[in-house]
């Protein structure tokens, strides 16, 4: 199966962990623990969601590495790693990622996928102690076009989004190779 195909299915299994949410998730103290409770959801089930995609379930990792999670499929390394993009118009959600260097050692040294899970969300209308989950997406940050990306110089780089990956999903060369991106 392509990787299309396999990010797609994740995808799904994701959206479908949350489907009980249409009413929205409990509003978290800041950000970190909105995105630590998303982040928590999906290490409860990880294990699940790997046996419904036919992906050999990798061990949790140690805080030491720029995913949350992780599993083999078709004999290619992916992690994972949730991120959570307030889309408030008055709140700020930087769009970072990882560390140039770390990112750079987990794709060429290693020839392993860094996937990005996504959650847009915003206030709920009706109720501000929730958050609305706009949407989940989920891409391999690989395949992102060049232009979603930039690096800033916070200590040894920092990779970041410019824009949503909702907004550039359109966009995705599904058949660009790393040594393409690199």
């Amino acid at each position: 199966m392509m990787i299309r195909e396999f990010i797609n299915q994740i995808e799904y299994e994701v959206n479908t962990l949350f489907n009980d949410y249409s009413d929205g998730l409990k509003a978290r103290e800041d950000s970190r623990a909105f995105g630590a409770m998303i982040e928590q959801r999906i290490r409860d089930n990880w294990e699940s969601i790997c046996i419904n995609v036919h992906a050999d379930h990798v061990k949790n990792p140690g805080k030491r590495t720029i995913y949350d999670f992780a599993c083999r499929y078709n004999n290619i390394f992916f992690g994972f790693d949730p991120k959570t993009k307030d889309l408030d118009t008055d709140k700020y959600s930087d769009g970072g990622v990882c560390s140039v260097g770390n990112l750079m050692q987990f794709l060429a040294n290693d020839r392993s996928i860094f996937v990005v899970i996504e959650f847009g969300h915003h206030e709920a209308p009706e109720n501000k102690s929730l958050r609305d989950l706009n949407y989940i997406k989920v891409a391999p940050l690989h395949l992102l076009p060049a232009n979603s990306l930039r690096i800033e110089n916070l200590g040894t780089g920092q990779v970041r989004l410019n824009d949503t990956i909702a907004q550039v999903y359109p966009e995705i060369n599904w058949d660009q190779t790393l040594d393409d991106f690199f």
